[in-house]
């Protein structure tokens, strides 16, 4: 029974970070959104903390959703919560501070994407080439980074252990694999 309840804080505390994704707002800027003290929402996210009917039935007065569906893993959150009442007053009352939002803070620095996005998407539950990273953040974000600067952010979030990283053979184009070995980044 322990393990149930160990995954579902798991995988509420996942639900919270795509709600906050959803909503383009950091932690500091969804735990003023939502009034609670953001160690709260750290609490919640690092799993240290639970993520009670309260707190969800809270959220979703704000989201015009009910918190009984926020906390059902079985629903899909609507990306419409973004555009309730609240989102939108609260985007527009504070739009010159650039800690609440992500587009602001990762729009700035790609390793703040990296650690603040990108890692915290599927998309790298499984082991991936840069050029496959590269690929998804230009479909899903519309974003295109420079020369080197996502593989460095890469080896830099492996330096920081939000990453994990081993040297694979290159994939090539038409699907083989060549002989020169190069990085695939994953989480665990």
């Amino acid at each position: 029974m322990l393990d149930q309840d160990e995954t579902y804080n798991k995988k509420l505390a996942q639900r919270l970070s795509q709600i906050m994704n959803i909503l383009d707002m950091t932690h500091v800027g969804f735990a003023e959104f939502v009034e609670r003290d953001v160690s709260h929402i750290y609490g919640i996210t690092n799993k240290s903390r639970p993520f009670n009917d309260t707190l969800a039935e809270h959220i979703g007065k704000k989201l015009e959703i009910k918190g009984a569906k926020i906390l059902n893993l079985n629903v899909t959150i609507p990306s419409s919560i973004a555009k309730t009442e609240a989102v939108i007053n609260f985007k527009r009352d504070n739009k010159d501070n650039p800690e609440y939002f992500l587009h602001s803070k990762t729009d700035r620095s790609i390793d703040a994407f990296v650690s603040e996005v990108l890692i915290k998407s599927d998309f790298l539950k499984e082991p991936r080439y840069l050029n496959e990273i590269e690929s998804y953040i230009e479909t899903e974000f519309q974003k295109s980074y420079i020369d080197d600067q996502l593989s460095k952010a890469l080896r830099y979030a492996v330096t920081k252990k939000t990453l994990k990283s081993e040297k694979k053979p290159i994939k090539l184009k038409n699907g083989n694999l060549g002989k020169r070995l190069v990085d695939v980044y994953w989480i665990d």
